[in-house]
This record gives structure tokens, C-alpha cells and sequence, in this order.
């Protein structure tokens, strides 16, 4: 994607026109005198003013979208995050933890006691966490999980908006579109409600233009060196991401040099000289985080069952509960937050009748040949099944593919935005080329407009952490035990952890880590005799006698968590419970707002 010169579009240009043909004729000397560059250049703010205005506008959609959660950042979350949200809270808090006590990152023994996590194994975000650094400590992490939302889908936008704009010199009304189109599209919005690692992509765009242009590209080394760090950074924000980029980039390199073969010895080389560079300099960027990711502590093989998420053939023409078009219906995706497709018929048809009117045009031909390719592979099937067999492609969530058809959708409908605003006003198909494309537009994209995520109320964090009268019933290095357990489906004690600045740990948790009877990943760990315990008592509401077996069991887990306390907080249940373990652990005491089992005189024996 090799950029149009400054000041004419990239529509301007016949389709065939190759990108070092076009570089020749922006070379070549203007007739007449040569301007003075130094006093007629604008000035920075001029030449940025608009482009800021731009980003403005992005972070204004963004925080539209989240804007209950803003406006009630401490009582709320976002209602179809699941456990996700107080996951993620976890992290930056874990990461934050890790950075300012100068501890390694990439594994943390704050969950899963005595084991541990392997943060690289997780969607740990450290990324996005390590910039933040001051918002956390100011703020807290839930400020910190809206705005790296937020500022996601806005530099994502923006991103792709640059691109577009600046590289492939289309019209700024254009890029603005396909930028918001690849940000706020269903997909992404969809993620919004639980994922910042695959909704700030921030980096993409970038990782994008430099691998697309190195064949072109007269300083292919230069472009090596950045795009190396870029790789390299984007591992720490989100590796599936990363992945399906990759991906994508290898399939438009592959359908340009099936376009361009007459061209392949002389754009060869300098593909290869950046592809040389880049690769090295991220490898050893790398190294070390990788060899724990794949080799460390506490990494798992692979996705296994996870990975088997594939859109329908009715997710690809419905509208998506988060958008302006959706008139009610049952959810036909996996949860509210994997709404993957959503693109609605009027989309799908636009996008056909854009690919067959600019099918000359060489960007237009491979992008709609990537939307469609990686839209086939996200529904599963044949072709995929071949695939996952690979390295890394066994873990990947094949539904997510969508998002590459949604990128290059997003360029496919700026090109032709392009097209018909370009055309002169003077001609005779002007107007009613300009009347028919915004209806057309009106029609495919309203719908898909996104609408403000739903909140609920958050559960409080107990007096009991919030006023520091923890820290008299459990040491730095001990553990908190709370009850129920922490879980894929119970995670709000994750909070109580991030909200006393990780000042101690939990046995088990949430977490992405091996199963021991095949190293495959799962969501959390096999649940121990302490946990089954709680989770009977819990779910029947009725106190459960323990034989000596049982009893000797819990006290082998309280041991082996190094456990100072046990504590329920708001459990309906807690009657049942106190029956259960009080002949176990003592008789519990309710201290500030919690039920308290001191078991220090059990476990430090």
C-alpha cells in the first residue's frame, strides 16, 4: 500500500498504475519556477489541525459507546462483560503491581497459589498497562480498563484513517469513513464489552503499512527497523491480533505478486532486505518473552476445545444486539461479547457491487479477495480444519477472522467513497452519482451503527479491604481465600485484590492455564476438594456434614495456600456455609461487612 504524493488522490491514478510508476511521476520536475519550500510550507498546527480534529471525533465515538460506564465508573460494568471486565481489571492491576516493584511481568503468583500464572499464556495486556502506569495508581484499574477501550477504538480509527488519508491520499471524507468503519464496526464493538486486547488495534494500521510498502519502498531497511519493534509490541497488547494481521499481509504480499509477477525479481529485493531486518530485530525483542510463553512456568500446549468458535451463516447477515438495527430476536452467536460477523444483507450487497465496479483497481481486487477468503474461514469448515493443524493456528479463534473482512471492507468502501467524490463537480453524473452512493451507504451502514453498551450494577468491594482491616488477618506472602473460590463464572473477588493494590494472593482464580491430563489450555485450574465443597454448599443451600476424609482435605488445601483467611462477603448462602465449615475452621466472625475464618493457628503449623 504504497502511498499517492502529496496533494492528488489516489483515485486520480488509472487502476494499473503501479506504485513505484506513480513515485516516477511525482519525481519528475514541475514546470515553471520552483516555489520557496521554506516560507510556503505550513506550519505544524495547519498541517495537523485537521487530521487531530479527526482523532477527536473518533474518542468522542468511543466514549459514546462506553459512556454508562464512564459516568459510573465505580458502581457500574459492563453488562455482557461476564467475568471478563474484573479479569482484565486484574491484569492492569497485576501488571502495574509487577512494574512498580520492579518484578518480572510475564509470570505472577498473585492467583493460583502455590503454582502461579503465566501472564504471557493470558491476555495480561501489558501493553496497554505499562503507559498507564500513573492512571492506575491515580484512578484505579477500572478507569484504566474504559479508557484503554476508548482510546482503543479510537486509535484503531485512527489509525486506518491516517493510512487511508495520508498514504494513500484519498479524500479526507473517505478516510474518515473507512477508518470508522474498521473501528466500530459489530465485531469490534461486540469485543468492546470484555476484550481491549483484541479491540485496540491500534497498531495494526502501522504494522499494515510498512510490511505492504516494503516492495516499493526505497529505504527498506529504515521500514525493517520499525516494523521489527512494532511486531514486537503489538505481542504485548494482543498476540491473536498480531496473528490474524499476519496472516492477512501474507495473503495480500501473495495476491500482489500474483498481480504484479512481471515486476517479482525487482521487488524482491527490497521486501526481502526489510523482511530481513524486521524479522531479526523482533525475534530478539522477543526471545525472552516468547521462551515463557511456549517453555515458562505454567504455559499450556494449546487452545484445544477453546479454539472451536465459528460464525453461521445467519451471523452474516443479521444485526448485532449493539447496533441501531437490531430489532430484537434470539442471540445467534456464542455470547454477546464473540458477535463476530453482524455485517446485514444491504453490506454484504454493497461490498459485491463495489468489488465488481473497481475490480480494476488493483487495492480493491485484493482487499475484496482477503474480506472474502478470511469471512470463508471464519465460518469453520474444510479449508479451516486443514489449517488449525499448524503452529499457533491451533489456537486461534477462528470466528474472530472477521475482523480481517472488516478492515478490508473498511478500505474497499474509502476507495469508492473516493471515486464518486472526486468526480467534478461539472459533469453531468456529479450529483446523482453522489445521491445514489450516500443512499446506498445510508442503507448498508445506519443499521450497523453502534449503540451504548449496557451496564449493571457492580457488586462493592467489602469494608473489610476498602479500610484496610484485612491486613491485621493476612500477610503479604499468605493468601485470602474467598468464598465461593474464584472462577470463570465468580471473579468479582478479582477486585478486592486490584483495589488494595495486590497486597495478597489467591489459591486458583481465572486464569488461562494447562490442564494436567493433556496441557491443553483451560479456564482455570481443576477445582480442588475445598472448592467442590463450597460450590455443593452453595448451590443446594443446605450445610453438608464432612467425614474425616473431607475434613483433612480442606485443611491440606488451607495449608497448601498458605491460607490466613477465609472470607464470605455477601453469599446468600452463608448459613449453610457456616454450618459446614465452622466445625472445620472454628466458628466464624463477621468483621466490618464480611464472615471471617481465621485459620492462621491451622496453617502456620
Amino acid at each position: 500500500m504504497a502511498g499517492s504524493p502529496v496533494g492528488r488522490p489516489y483515485a486520480a491514478y488509472p487502476s494499473g498504475v503501479s506504485a513505484a510508476e506513480v513515485s516516477d511521476l511525482a519525481s519528475q520536475p514541475a514546470a515553471g519556477p520552483a516555489p520557496d519550500t521554506v516560507r510556503d510550507r505550513p506550519s505544524w498546527w495547519v498541517r495537523v489541525r485537521a487530521d487531530l480534529l479527526v482523532l477527536v471525533g473518533y474518542v468522542a465515538v468511543g466514549w459514546y459507546l462506553l459512556n454508562q460506564l464512564w459516568l459510573h465508573v465505580d458502581t457500574r460494568i459492563l453488562a455482557h462483560s461476564y467475568s471478563d471486565q474484573y479479569q482484565f481489571e486484574w491484569f492492569i492491576g497485576a501488571d502495574t503491581h509487577a512494574l512498580l516493584g520492579l518484578r518480572d511481568p510475564l509470570f505472577t503468583q498473585l492467583q493460583n497459589v502455590p503454582v502461579g500464572v503465566n501472564m504471557l499464556d493470558n491476555a495480561s495486556i501489558l501493553g496497554l498497562a505499562v503507559p498507564l502506569v500513573p492512571v492506575t495508581v491515580l484512578f484505579g484499574p477500572t478507569v484504566t480498563f474504559a479508557l484503554t477501550i476508548t482510546l482503543g477504538l479510537a486509535g484503531t480509527a485512527f489509525g486506518w484513517y491516517w493510512l487511508l488519508h495520508r498514504d494513500l491520499g484519498l479524500h479526507r471524507t473517505a478516510a474518515i469513513l473507512g477508518g470508522a468503519f474498521a473501528a466500530f464496526a459489530p465485531s469490534a464493538v461486540s469485543h468492546a464489552n470484555a476484550h481491549p486486547n483484541l479491540v485496540a488495534m491500534l497498531l495494526i494500521p502501522w504494522i499494515v503499512r510498512l510490511a505492504t510498502r516494503m516492495a516499493d519502498s526505497t529505504r527498506p531497511v529504515r521500514d525493517g527497523l520499525w516494523l521489527g519493534p512494532l511486531v514486537a509490541y503489538q505481542v504485548f497488547v494482543g498476540e491473536e491480533v498480531l496473528l490474524m494481521a499476519v496472516l492477512a499481509v501474507t495473503l495480500t504480499v501473495l495476491c500482489y505478486a500474483v498481480l504484479r509477477w512481471r515486476e517479482l525479481p525487482r521487488l524482491a529485493r527490497p521486501f526481502l532486505a526489510g523482511l530481513g531486518t524486521a524479522v531479526p530485530v523482533a525475534g530478539a525483542l522477543l526471545a525472552y518473552p516468547l521462551y515463557v510463553q511456549f517453555a515458562g512456568p505454567g504455559h499450556y500446549r494449546e487452545l484445544g476445545g477453546l479454539a472451536l468458535l465459528t460464525n453461521n451463516l445467519s451471523t452474516l447477515t443479521a444485526y448485532s444486539t449493539d447496533s441501531l438495527g437490531y430489532r430484537g430476536g434470539p442471540l445467534t452467536s456464542a455470547n454477546y461479547a464473540e458477535q463476530n460477523a453482524y455485517f446485514g444483507w444491504p453490506l454484504l450487497l454493497l461490498a459485491l457491487v463495489t468489488a465488481g465496479w473497481l475490480w480494476r483497481d488493483r487495492l480493491v481486487r485484493v482487499c475484496a479477495i482477503v474480506a472474502a477468503v478470511f469471512l470463508a474461514l471464519s465460518l469453520g469448515g474444510p479449508p479451516w480444519r486443514l489449517l488449525r493443524s499448524l503452529p499457533l493456528l491451533d489456537s486461534m479463534n477462528v470466528a474472530r477472522f472477521t475482523f480481517v473482512t472488516v478492515a478490508a471492507l473498511g478500505v474497499m468502501l474509502a476507495i469508492a467513497t473516493d471515486r464518486i467524490l472526486t468526480i467534478p463537480f461539472g459533469t453531468a453524473v456529479a450529483v446523482p452519482a453522489r445521491a445514489v452512493w450516500i443512499a446506498a451507504l445510508a442503507v448498508a451502514l445506519v443499521p450497523l451503527v453502534p449503540m451504548p453498551l449496557r451496564t449493571a450494577v457492580r457488586q462493592p468491594v467489602p469494608e473489610f479491604f476498602t479500610d484496610g482491616t484485612y491486613r491485621a488477618y493476612v500477610a503479604r506472602d499468605r493468601t485470602i481465600v474467598p468464598v465461593p473460590t474464584v472462577d470463570s463464572k465468580n471473579a468479582r473477588a478479582l477486585r478486592w485484590q486490584a483495589d488494595t493494590g495486590m497486597s495478597f494472593a489467591y489459591p486458583e482464580g481465572y486464569f488461562m492455564g494447562p490442564d494436567p491430563s493433556d496441557g491443553e489450555a483451560r479456564y482455570s485450574p481443576p477445582p480442588s476438594a475445598t472448592t467442590l465443597l463450597i460450590n455443593q454448599v452453595r448451590d443446594s443451600g443446605r450445610p453438608v456434614a464432612l467425614s474425616g476424609a473431607r475434613r483433612a482435605a480442606v485443611l491440606a488445601d488451607l495449608h497448601r495456600w498458605r491460607a490466613d483467611a477465609v472470607v464470605a462477603y455477601r453469599e446468600p448462602a452463608v448459613a449453610a456455609l457456616r454450618a459446614t465449615l465452622d466445625p472445620v475452621l472454628g466458628p466464624a466472625r463477621l468483621v466490618d461487612d464480611v464472615w471471617l475464618w481465621d485459620v492462621r493457628a491451622l496453617t502456620r503449623t
